[in-house]
């Protein structure tokens, strides 16, 4: 009851907008039907040959990394903005009944990993707040089954060859973690060359994963 007389308060001191064209809307993380039109763009992206044979489920996006959506990544990534989260949230409910029945039969839900020195700087994985909540919500596990062995450079700014250089061994499974014979859902917030997942299907492949499908929030791959 506090809570939501508290919400209330600061809804009319600040009232919600959209996360696309920001006019107001009825409640936070809410976004206008046409911007939820634009943004929502579930697809199956286009993979590499060698990435495509190790990704046995495909690789598939909720939206593409342009307008309200990529300034929603950047400000809960870089600004470590939390209120970014409502509108992300609402997007996902939106997108489940467009994603692929397959997907939903996965056992494991593993995030990218950042590096140790990393996530203390940002304080979280952007990755498990994305998604941890929503696909515990409905019924796949969450495990943080993947580590970074060594610091990376950030990706951006590196052409694809040195995105691969970048990450070449630099994920490892977790000691007593195993995926042996499971089916394992790697989620991050985007895909751009795809380098930094590939190399993390690779060591669950190792692991003995019986299939891995990626989910990422977006790409700018169509």
């Amino acid at each position: 009851m506090l809570k939501s007389l508290w919400q209330a308060v600061l809804d009319f001191l600040f009232p919600p907008r959209c996360a696309g064209c920001r006019c107001f809307v009825e409640m936070a993380g809410q976004w206008c039907p046409d911007c939820l039109g634009k943004t929502l763009q579930v697809r199956r992206l286009p993979l590499a040959p060698d990435m495509a044979r190790l990704v046995t489920g495909g690789a598939w996006a909720v939206g593409g990394y342009d307008g309200g959506l990529r300034h929603l990544i950047r400000r809960l990534k870089f600004q470590r903005d939390r209120a970014a989260l409502p509108a992300i949230q609402t997007l996902l409910q939106a997108a489940a009944e467009r994603l692929p029945a397959e997907l939903w039969q996965a056992a494991l839900a593993v995030p990218v990993p950042l590096h140790v020195a990393r996530h203390k700087q940002r304080g979280f994985n952007q990755a498990e707040l994305i998604f941890r909540e929503w696909l515990e919500g409905r019924g796949i596990a969450w495990a943080d089954a993947l580590c970074r062995r060594r610091s990376t450079q950030p990706q951006y700014g590196l052409d694809a060859r040195q995105r691969q250089e970048n990450v070449r061994g630099a994920f490892a499974l977790r000691a007593g973690i195993s995926v042996q014979g499971q089916h394992v859902l790697l989620v991050d917030d985007i895909l751009t060359t795809g380098a930094t997942l590939e190399a993390c299907t690779k060591v669950l492949q190792a692991s003995g994963a019986a299939g891995v499908t990626i989910l990422v929030l977006a790409s700018g791959r169509k």
